[in-house]
């Protein structure tokens, strides 16, 4: 069973992915509404997920290491 902390770390890097199979979506709505600001708006959340994931990817591999798995 998953401690609480490892369930947490887990629960968010599922989440943060499934976000990053959103925004294409959502930066082709804007771009189809000419909502130049709501492009910008979802580029920019895309790229702070993405950086985000490689963080919680990163932590994870640590908890691997660390037999916290």
């Amino acid at each position: 069973m998953l401690d609480n902390n490892s369930y947490n770390i887990i629960t968010a890097l599922h989440n943060k992915s499934e976000a990053l199979t959103t925004y294409d979506k959502y930066i082709q709505d804007a771009q189809d509404a000419g909502s130049q600001e709501c492009v910008q708006i979802f580029q920019q959340f895309q790229q702070q997920d993405e950086q985000a994931v490689e963080q919680l990817k990163q932590h994870v591999q640590l908890l691997v290491n660390n037999g916290k798995f």
